[in-house]
């Protein structure tokens, strides 16, 4: 599959066609500037589970309950003066399901009916909250979400993706991603989004900036295909696009953040890989990824994921061994891994869009409301004010990254121990 771009579209979208000017003037004594702040809200792993009315903290999915609380405080936090200017929610919508028998779930079963109710009702909560605050929203692709089954690809036999499914039953307002709609002047549009049954697409939330979703379900071992196409080839074309999108993010003087589902590298917790390197030793899709995030780590600020539920970071090597960039995760709203429920806001410099910090706000089990709970980036690691996450990141040594990780990895829910989640945190070429 051959993929182009529009150029002026892409110029125009982003609020780029016309450069400012400035006019020069003697040089004076000038103040250092202070760095300005932007936020994002940063949502990942919500798993509604539709049938509970009260949460089951010890295995259980998100219930009515802490469903309530969630959203009165994301509410909150985007009715302030500071809100974030937008939302990316990386992956996994519905609540999980016994898959002893296989994850395939028959379109007739009851079990397939529960998947598409809170497929219904959490998507249509998010798009009222994002519609409520004029915040876009972008979506992308978990493991859980296709209408065939857990890590089935994104359409089904029927080439339906459960965006075509909600939007089939409930109407989407322009501040879903990727709806397709716009609106002009008032939310930045699409910039690419070449397979929508893939469910991969890049977007502008502002002027400068280039958010890449990706689908990276397609890259795990189990992912099952049952729309008519194949993994591998699928994912190479993914990455094939992705460079296309950095080149053009290059070529605009545009800074990236990709997000995505299923990050690369190992599980933190197992040491397992991640990803499928079933393709071939050096040019699996690992690597391939490896030398665009090497060769566009100027472009690239900050890399998004979900997926593991907890407050995890990987940093992203080059060949060299050098630091290319890093990841950050968000955990999960389902305390079905054993940690607290959890989201962020990331604080990112508005001149630069380098991530500068975060905030993870977090709540326990048998509260009533979401509260106050939460710690920071700078605070866990120790980052001098002035610092951003990969420059932090960048001169640590990897056991003074796992030690700090410990207190907050399971989000302030007990120590996991050093050595359990050092195998998580580099990210190398295989």
């Amino acid at each position: 599959m051959k993929f182009s771009l529009n150029y002026f579209s892409v110029l125009l979208i982003c609020g780029l066609l016309i450069p400012q000017l400035s006019i020069a003037k003697e040089p004076t004594k000038v103040a250092k500037p202070v760095r300005q702040e932007h936020t994002f809200l940063f949502l990942s792993d919500i798993h509604y589970d539709a049938q509970a009315k009260t949460t089951n903290y010890n295995g259980g999915d998100t219930g009515e309950d802490l469903w309530a609380m969630f959203l009165k405080k994301v509410d909150q936090l985007l009715s302030a003066p500071d809100a974030p200017s937008f939302i990316v929610y990386t992956g996994d919508l519905p609540g999980h399901y016994s898959c002893t028998d296989g994850c395939y779930l028959p379109p007739n079963s009851p079990l397939r009916a529960n998947h598409d109710t809170d497929l219904v009702k959490v998507i249509g909560a998010l798009n009222q909250i994002a519609d409520k605050h004029h915040k876009p929203l972008f979506y992308l692709p978990g493991n859980n979400d296709a209408l065939s089954g857990d890590y089935y690809s994104f359409a089904d036999a029927a080439q339906k993706t459960p965006l075509d499914f909600v939007f089939a039953h409930k109407p989407i307002s322009t501040y879903f991603y990727p709806s397709g709609k716009t609106t002009g002047t008032t939310i930045p549009g699409l910039v690419s989004n070449p397979a929508p049954k893939m469910g991969y697409y890049a977007a502008c939330p502002e002027k400068g900036l280039r958010l890449i979703a990706m689908n990276t379900v397609m890259n795990v071992p189990n992912f099952v295909a049952v729309d008519g196409s194949q993994a591998i080839p699928d994912a190479q074309k993914q990455m094939l696009w992705l460079g296309e999108q950095l080149a053009a993010a290059h070529k605009n003087h545009e800074k990236v953040y990709i997000a995505m589902h299923v990050p690369p590298g190992n599980n933190a917790w197992g040491g397992t890989p991640m990803w499928s390197f079933s393709n071939g030793n050096d040019t699996s899709t690992l690597n391939n990824f490896l030398r665009l995030t090497t060769r566009y780590k100027q472009e690239i600020s900050g890399i998004l994921y979900g997926h593991t539920h907890m407050e995890e970071l990987r940093r992203l090597h080059s060949a060299d061994s050098s630091i290319s960039t890093v990841a950050i995760s968000c955990p999960g709203i389902t305390p079905q891994h054993g940690n607290n429920p959890g989201f962020k806001i990331v604080n990112y410099d508005a001149a630069t869009k380098e991530l500068t910090d975060f905030t993870t706000y977090y709540t326990t089990p048998g509260s009533t409301q979401w509260g106050n709970l939460s710690y920071s980036f700078s605070k866990a690691y120790g980052a001098p004010k002035g610092t951003n996450i990969l420059q932090q990141l960048s001169k640590m040594s990897l056991n003074a990254i796992a030690d700090s990780m410990n207190n907050i990895y399971n989000v302030m829910n007990g120590q996991p121990g050093t050595s359990q989640i050092l195998p998580g945190i580099e990210v190398y070429k295989r």
